[in-house]
């Protein structure tokens, strides 16, 4: 509008749209100049100028015309327009204008916007083509590192991500002044979501290396997932870690095995107790199998089936357990020397731009954490092992029931068990240094008052053996009571077994103790294997003292009370024999443990204390006296009430082929068992005993000096005892006979006139001496000599005491008298003694001082002692067959 200015000047107007002409003349030549300026659009400025090169006269007409048509024109549209549109109430018309114009640009748009749109789209699209071509490397690193990880190859997903990583520090990296185009932006804001699928995927995968970790043991492969974790670069110390959760699930799986154990232990009792009304006849079928096959290789027939399985279960489990942890500690320290003294981080990587190089260097307080950690296993290990050795039944059932309780609780729980397990292991590093000391729970282990009291009980040594008439038993310290005390003992387990079983126990865990001995962790933990061998070998041997003593007070139930042919007793002394010197071999192994193997330079199993041995020393002697106590009381007992192989019938199944059948044999009587045992207290006290007590000697050195004259005299005391309970009843029936004859069978004595005959109570006296010496041959031939004399002793005693009570002697009653007492001095000559010899001295001189010579002429008495001497051989022919027993060679004397 600027380039009008001139025109309206002229005409005198001030807007395009005047109402009236202002009347100004005008110059042709200033019309045309304006006209021309406006029309040729010069710029020129100079109206010669103007004037000269563009206009004419013709031209200038033109113009005008076309002036004055333009200026009618507008001036006609607009009288139109003021009078229909440009009013106020029209919005001065662009109302429909504006209606228009916005129809025009609905249907443009509808038009024209997907054309657009598919163009903004193109552009983006060949961007994001340019873009991804550029970068396909990136792009494609999510997918790639997924591939990886399905193969397994981590090589390559760490090569992948480690150059998508520089690629992307790359772009990151772009100096911020710059101005960065839209689609630079654009291309940073695409990489930034790239790299963050890419660092989901690594973290994800990072999260299972870690869990991974977590469960590698020692001899795993847990280096590569150290290496990996390194290499991919994380913030806590994967070596740290590892270590830590290491400690943390061994310290776990002790608990959890030991305690397993300990309810595994319940469930074994409790099956032997629903077995325990085995009958007496096969309990001691089973012992005796186990006596007479003591170096049986194998686990079968050394106690009742039920038992042997909770022994060999038993067994297998804490030899497995103890092995185990064993290795697993040792293999800890190994692992954990490599990585104190740095030789295991020499071949570690140290990360994408040495990022992971800080994770390679040990601090000093993570080292000594390591070393703590190393002896708080060995000791905690130590404890457990102890624990189970020590814990009494009432203990171990608390104890199940205890792990029970907490297991159902933590079930409930089980849904938050991951993420807790998650949590605590990638933080390890704030857990607290403070623990319980397992030495701590050794030391208070070891002075349990109930134990204490138990094992002054067990050594507390036997009073001497009771009178053989008394019923009463000994204090016994194989009590119930007392064999609770050791839940690891099979309920009625037996010695051999139990020393058999435990040995080899012994042996693995002597050989395990002596392997973490070995390891340079520190002194203390060395102290901690000695003591944990000390005592369990003590518990041990308190055990199989237990059974031991049990053993003795049931020994009598394998007697059969039957001679064997090729012995002057029963089978007894040679069993016990062999049970004993089982026993004691397999004490021997239990107080020693030679069977561990020696792993390191270092002595975990010290020697005994003089105290244990002392103990043993007193068990043995224990047994000697509850075994023989047994067996007298047995053989002093009504026959009726007799249990064992011999006794109650056998119910039940018996041992198999191998086990002794002599089950069933008719019990022998009372006097017969009476013959039995003091042939068996002699075979013990003279050859047996002895020998064991060499043999005790040379295992454990020590003498046992006392303790042999102590075994020695009781057997002595109880040998007279066992011949006097015999020889009473006896002495008894002869003195019946004898007194009877002589005083109350109506003889006068100072009115008989010439015998013809042996009285008959002499008969009768040597025909019950017959009797006598029957039984005897029959049970106990070596006692037939001293059964004879000492009745022999006491049938002259009697007869002499007898004859004293006569106050005269015809001739012919001392004539009947002597040729009596000359009977029997003749027939039983191989049982003669100088006593014996001296009563009968005493009797002649009894009865010759007690007859009236005053009227005996010196031929008469002559006569008669001729006629004596026929006589006595007159008897001794006829009696020969009743008395040849005797075996009198001689029968007549001068």
């Amino acid at each position: 509008m600027a380039d009008l200015d001139t025109v309206f000047e002229y005409y005198g107007l001030s807007d395009p749209f005047p109402t009236v002409w202002a009347d100004n003349s005008v110059q042709e030549s200033q019309f045309a100049l304006v006209l021309g300026d406006y029309f040729n659009g010069s710029d020129d400025g100079t109206t010669d100028s103007a004037a000269v090169e563009y206009h004419d006269t013709r031209k200038l007409q033109r113009n005008f015309d076309m002036f004055v048509k333009m200026k009618s024109a507008l001036d006609t549209a607009y009288k139109e327009m003021k009078k229909d549109f440009l009013q106020e109430s029209k919005d001065w018309g662009v109302v429909d204008i504006d209606q228009l114009i916005d129809d025009a640009n609905v249907k443009a748009a509808q038009i024209m916007k997907p054309i657009m749109d598919n163009k903004s789209r193109g552009d983006r699209l060949k961007a994001t083509l340019s873009l991804i071509e550029k970068n396909r490397y990136l792009f494609d690193l999510p997918a790639a590192l997924l591939e990886n990880i399905k193969r397994g190859d981590h090589d390559s997903l760490v090569r992948d991500y480690r150059r998508g990583r520089t690629l992307t520090d790359e772009i990151r990296t772009l100096p911020h002044s710059m101005d960065l185009s839209d689609f630079l932006v654009q291309q940073r804001r695409i990489i930034e979501r790239i790299w963050g699928e890419v660092e989901v995927v690594v973290e994800g995968y990072k999260r299972s290396i870690w869990k991974q970790l977590s469960q590698a043991r020692p001899d795993d492969n847990y280096i590569l997932y150290i290496s990996i974790l390194l290499e991919l670069g994380v913030e806590d110390n994967p070596i740290w870690v590892w270590l830590q959760t290491l400690v943390d699930n061994l310290k776990n799986q002790m608990d959890d095995a030991f305690d397993d154990l300990n309810s595994s232990l319940q469930t074994l009792r409790k099956d032997v107790f629903s077995t325990s009304q085995t009958s007496t006849g096969i309990m001691a079928a089973y012992f005796l199998n186990a006596i007479k096959l003591p170096t049986l290789d194998g686990d079968i027939l050394r106690d009742l089936p039920e038992i042997v399985r909770m022994w060999v279960m038993m067994k297998e489990v804490i030899e497995e357990v103890t092995k185990y942890f064993g290795k697993q500690i040792a293999l800890f320290w190994e692992c954990a020397s490599g990585f104190l003294d740095g030789r295991t981080q020499s071949s570690l990587p140290v990360g994408q731009n040495g990022e992971s190089k800080v994770h390679l260097k040990l601090s000093r307080e993570e080292e000594v954490r390591i070393r703590s950690d190393a002896r708080e296993l060995v000791e905690l290990y130590a404890s457990r092992v102890a624990d189970f050795f020590i814990r009494s039944v009432a203990d171990s059932e608390e104890k199940a029931a205890n792990v029970k309780r907490a297991k159902t609780i933590d079930s409930e729980f089980e849904s938050d068990g991951n993420t807790q397990a998650e949590h605590k292991v990638m933080n390890l590093r704030n857990t607290s240094t403070a623990s319980l000391s397992a030495s701590a729970r050794l030391a208070n282990s070891l002075k349990n008052d109930r134990i204490a009291e138990a094992q002054r009980q067990i050594d507390r040594p036997l009073t001497p053996l009771p009178s053989v008439e008394s019923s009463a038993s000994p204090p016994s310290p194989g009590s119930e009571k007392n064999f609770e005390l050791y839940a690891f003992l099979p309920p009625n387990a037996n010695a051999i077994g139990t020393t058999f079983f435990l040995s080899q126990i012994l042996n693995t865990m002597g050989s395990v103790a002596s392997e973490l001995a070995g390891l340079s962790i520190s002194s203390r933990h060395i102290d901690v294997l000695r003591t944990m061998m000390g005592t369990v070998r003590e518990r041990c041997v308190g055990a199989a003292c237990l059974s031991w003593q049990q053993d003795a007070k049931r020994f009598n139930t394998i007697e059969e009370w039957s001679p064997i042919s090729t012995r002057k007793c029963t089978r007894v002394p040679e069993l016990f024999l062999q049970y004993q010197s089982a026993v004691l071999d397999g004490l021997q192994q239990l107080v020693f443990i030679p069977g561990a193997e020696k792993k390191s330079k270092v002595v975990v199993i010290l020697p005994p204390s003089s105290k244990l041995v002392s103990n043993i020393k007193t068990q043995f002697a224990n047994s000697i006296f509850l075994a023989l106590n047994g067996l007298v009381k047995d053989a002093v007992t009504s026959d009726k009430t007799i249990n064992g192989i011999n006794g109650s019938p056998v119910q039940g199944t018996v041992p198999n082929s191998t086990i002794d059948r002599d089950i069933g044999t008719p019990l022998a009587p009372m006097e017969s068992r009476l013959l039995l045992m003091i042939c068996n207290i002699a075979e013990l006290n003279g050859s047996i005993v002895s020998t064991l007590f060499e043999r005790f000697s040379a295992l454990f050195s020590i003498q046992l000096t006392d303790n042999s004259n102590i075994i020695g005299d009781a057997m002595k005391q109880l040998d007279e005892q066992l011949f006097s309970t015999y020889t009473k009843k006896k002495r008894a029936n002869f003195t019946t006979i004898i007194r009877t004859g002589i005083l109350k069978s109506g003889i006068r004595w100072s009115q008989l006139g010439k015998p013809t005959d042996v009285s008959q109570y002499i008969y009768q006296a040597l025909l019950q001496l017959v009797l006598v010496h029957m039984q005897v041959s029959s049970v106990g031939p070596s006692l037939v000599k001293r059964v004879i004399t000492d009745l022999l002793r006491h049938i002259v005693n009697t007869i002499l005491e007898s004859f004293r009570q006569i106050d005269k002697f015809s001739l012919g009653g001392m004539l009947q008298a002597t040729i009596d007492v000359e009977f029997v001095n003749q027939k039983m000559t191989s049982y003669g003694t100088p006593d014996i010899e001296n009563l009968y001295q005493t009797c002649y001189a009894t009865i010759q001082d007690a007859t009236d010579r005053s009227k005996m002429e010196v031929d008469v008495m002559t006569r008669q002692l001729e006629d004596m001497k026929k006589l006595l051989l007159k008897c001794h022919k006829q009696s020969r067959m009743e008395f040849l027993c005797f075996k009198v060679e001689k029968l007549v004397k001068d």
